[in-house]
């Protein structure tokens, strides 16, 4: 009897399987153009996420599929089919010709657990209350008319972690300290962004004593970041979405519960102090003050005007926080692993600034070869190194290949700042190439060979303003101080999983 059940249940596969490809055919000879290659392999309801079990990032796995098949090809997640791409020649047509027509979010569970409910502009789909919203923190948070005002404030910050990292230097004169780099910076990303959204700072020895609130909110973050990258089989399954498998609605819904018990005890200050009329004139209004006075209204596009202020509250800090720490991080790293270039930048300080003043902001541009090692970065460790998915809300065409509706689109962004057709070495880090053959190319979405903040309607709205903040504590850690690694030992550059592209190791 259990030789009969199991020869039952490989006939039952079989006939799924056979189902499964009768109407793969069936669609495709009634589609309206040429399909996008797909691998080989493609099993029923599953689709390809069996060739995803790997322990190196999505971006990487799908490079290796895109060496096979090339830089344009459909692969199944679950029953959602999708479009890869890792070409500029691919990119350009998705971001100009097909700009609006690809951009839409896919609904997901991040969007409705971690995204307010969509009303983060992050997740939402493409409409009115997307573009609004948007509208809003870039012209009252971005525009370089706030980035002008709000200048003194990051600057300041800058100021307070050279000096604290100072006195911890010198509370041993004689030998190296031993830091760790990368949660100095995070601090510094999230206290930039929080005292800009809401006058808050949590973190760094003036703190006022916050350690504990700082370490809780650095680990909800890093949840946070962690399970929207995470892919969710309900989402790419539909029949699944009422078991909790991995118990990641559960945690979602943890992480989204604490951030917004953080940023509504926020909300509910500022509204506090309005409606009390005090602190007005002492102070630059903060971004939430700015979107109390803008939107005036009980609700907006169906959604509580308090919610639309912490779901966008929300998507700066995360995005603007991870986007600045995660370009740091990867920029001393590859300075230490690579110390003629660490040479380098460092005598191009001493020369076209000196060693009798700070750095500031408007000695950047005549950097040149500090500007080249921050592209050079960028290219390798792209802080959106898979953007996140888009959706075709129509029919339409990719390089001469038919997107029909509903499919998704991932752009491959590590993969295309390595195609070797566009970059001689694509894996070696060579500042020199933004010197001589790539001089023109930066990240201001002139060039679709490298876009690391991404392109179109759904890129990067605050990428200036991450740059400037990278480029200017870069610059002062390097010129006031000597940085090595214990043991002089290279910088271990492995990746984590993620929605961003971080290091695997602090």
């Amino acid at each position: 009897m259990e030789i009969i059940s199991h020869l039952l249940a490989i006939a039952g596969v079989l006939v799924l399987v056979l189902l499964y490809n009768l109407w793969r055919v069936k669609t495709a000879s009634h589609s309206k153009g040429m399909l996008a290659p797909e691998p080989l392999g493609a099993l029923p309801i599953i689709g390809h996420l069996h060739q995803l079990r790997s322990q190196n990032t999505m971006a990487r796995t799908l490079a290796a599929i895109a060496d096979k098949h090339g830089p344009i090809f459909m692969f199944r997640f679950g029953m959602k089919p999708a479009l890869v791409i890792s070409s500029h020649e691919a990119v350009k047509e998705c971001f100009t010709t097909n700009n609006r027509v690809l951009a839409a979010r896919p609904m997901s569970s991040q969007g409705k657990y971690l995204g307010y409910d969509y009303a983060g502009f992050g997740f939402s789909s493409y409409g009115s209350c997307w573009s609004k919203v948007r509208k809003l923190a870039v012209s009252e948070l971005l525009s370089d008319r706030r980035l002008e005002k709000l200048k003194n404030m990051y600057v300041s910050e800058v100021d307070t972690l050279i000096k604290d990292l100072y006195f911890v230097c010198r509370s041993n004169e004689h030998n190296p300290v031993k830091v760790v780099i990368s949660e100095w910076i995070e601090g510094l990303a999230l206290n930039i962004i929080t005292k800009i959204i809401a006058r808050k700072r949590y973190f760094g020895y003036a703190n006022g004593g916050n350690d504990g609130e700082a370490a809780r909110i650095r680990k909800t973050i890093s949840e946070f970041m962690y399970l929207a990258g995470a892919p969710n089989m309900f989402d790419l399954i539909p029949f699944l979405r009422w078991i909790d498998l991995k118990g990641q609605v559960k945690s979602m819904k943890r992480v989204a519960g604490e951030l917004d018990s953080l940023i509504g005890s926020w909300v509910e200050e500022h509204t506090a102090r309005r409606e009390l009329k005090t602190d007005e004139q002492s102070h630059e209004p903060d971004f939430i003050d700015v979107m109390l006075s803008l939107i005036e209204e009980d609700s907006m596009f169906g959604y509580p005007r308090e919610t639309i202020i912490k779901a966008t509250a929300m998507t700066l800090i995360l995005g603007g926080s991870e986007t600045i720490s995660l370009n740091l991080t990867w920029l001393i790293s590859l300075l230490l692993n690579n110390k003629h270039a660490l040479k380098r930048v460092q005598e191009e300080l001493d020369l076209k600034v000196g060693k009798d003043r700070w750095v500031e902001d408007y000695d950047i541009k005549d950097l040149v070869y500090f500007q080249a090692t921050v592209k050079e970065s960028l290219r390798l460790y792209p802080p959106a190194h898979l953007l996140i998915p888009h959706e075709a809300m129509e029919d339409c065409q990719v390089c001469g290949y038919h997107i029909p509706k509903g499919a998704r689109l991932f752009v491959n962004v590590w993969k295309l700042h390595r195609d070797p057709r566009v970059w001689k070495e694509p894996n070696e880090f060579l500042p020199e190439r933004f010197l001589s053959s790539h001089a023109s190319m930066d990240a201001s979405r002139q060039h679709f060979e490298f876009i690391p903040f991404g392109y179109g309607r759904r890129s990067c709205p605050g990428e200036m303003f991450a740059l400037q903040v990278s480029e200017l504590t870069l610059a002062r850690l390097l010129q006031g101080f000597e940085l090595i690694t214990p043991l002089d030992k290279p910088v271990d550059m492995n990746e984590r999983l993620g929605i961003t592209l971080a290091r695997q190791l602090p």
